[in-house]
């Protein structure tokens, strides 16, 4: 059995995806509401969260997807927090 291929990292991933799915969706709408170009900072790592949590799910070997994990978890942390960062400073604008 692949390392992805556990339950555990079944639904991490699908949670990672769905968190990705939300943050994205926010900073889009954050995009249409309140045009700035400091939206992109989100949308970036969200998309990059997306990539680094696919080929988690694609490796075979159990330390690049720990390793894998963790970076899809700062990207998508990062994400979020950009995406309130960008939010106060377009709203104000």
């Amino acid at each position: 059995m692949t390392p992805s291929g556990d339950p555990t990292s079944r639904s991490a991933h699908v949670g990672a995806w769905l968190l990705g799915l939300a943050l994205v969706a926010l900073s889009v709408a954050g995009v249409v509401r309140w045009p700035h170009p400091v939206w992109a900072a989100p949308i970036a790592c969200a998309v990059l969260g997306f990539h680094a949590n696919h080929r988690t799910r694609r490796t075979g070997r159990r330390g690049a997807a720990v390793l894998l994990g963790v970076l899809t978890l700062v990207l998508l942390v990062g994400a979020g927090a950009l995406a309130e960062v960008a939010f106060g400073v377009a709203s104000t604008t």
